[in-house]
């Protein structure tokens, strides 16, 4: 299904639907809550001599945060094969035929990662969306050596099944 959004040159464009996102980021949020609080009562307990291990777990908390506004929320295609990934933290521009791996989630909610030359980007994701699925078959007939993992979609394709033998 090719459609037009907002005029941005985009044909395809997926985004993950609100309540997963809501879900997982509430899930963050109260594991943070937990984590902070844990860590008061650690410092009302003991002296300063642990500040180190502190600092760590502070580390750990803050890396979490760092990394989870990195997953995507959205993805589009526009005409000429660029793929738009946007995320809280920043909205990566690649094309498509870049992506060497696109590696499923094992359940039908999960992430998607796609992964390019630098670097791997994961995608919220519900594996049988058809927005979806009409993004990873052009990424397909853009770069047939993409190869997908972990990813049944459509049978009916031309060009076969999205999964790499087992």
């Amino acid at each position: 299904m090719k459609q037009r959004f907002q005029g941005s040159g985009d044909v395809y464009q997926y985004r993950a639907p609100i309540f997963f996102l809501s879900v997982f980021y509430a899930a963050l949020v109260a594991w943070t809550i937990v984590c902070v609080l844990l860590i008061g009562i650690k410092v009302s307990q003991t002296e300063w001599g642990n500040a180190i291990q502190l600092f760590m777990i502070g580390f750990i908390i803050a890396m979490t945060w760092y990394f989870s506004m990195g997953i995507s929320y959205r993805v589009s295609m526009e005409d000429d094969g660029t793929l738009r990934l946007a995320s809280l933290r920043r909205i990566l521009r690649t094309d498509s035929r870049k992506v060497s791996l696109i590696e499923g989630p094992h359940l039908p909610v999960g992430f998607l990662r796609f992964r390019l030359e630098r670097e791997k980007i994961y995608l919220f994701c519900r594996v049988k969306n058809k927005n979806l699925q009409e993004i990873l078959f052009a990424i397909r007939r853009r770069n047939p050596e993409t190869k997908f993992k972990n990813l049944y979609l459509n049978p009916e394709d031309p060009l076969g099944p999205l999964s790499l033998p087992t």
